[in-house]
């Protein structure tokens, strides 16, 4: 299964195990579709990957400082997508 495959996978599993804001999901999912836009990111897309598997809804609150926001999530996206 190739890096794209499993952050979709990934990021639908979250969004059913953890709550993974569904925006986010089609994010993703439209990253997903578009890999010329990934061409030669191997290292981002793995960071995004493991950004999505350690995401938590709680992140920064309390003890959940290990966890990964929405918003850290988004951050990696918009450099993917150069912005």
């Amino acid at each position: 299964m190739g890096l794209l495959d499993q952050l979709r996978e990934t990021a639908r599993s979250q969004h059913d195990a953890v709550g993974l804001p569904a925006w986010l999901v089609e994010d993703i999912l439209a990253l997903c579709a578009a890999p010329s836009l990934t061409e030669g990111r191997t290292e981002l897309l793995g960071l995004l990957l493991r950004q999505v598997e350690e995401f938590d809804s709680y992140a920064g609150a309390g003890c959940f400082g290990d966890s990964v926001s929405a918003a850290t999530i988004e951050g990696t996206l918009n450099r993917l997508r150069g912005h």
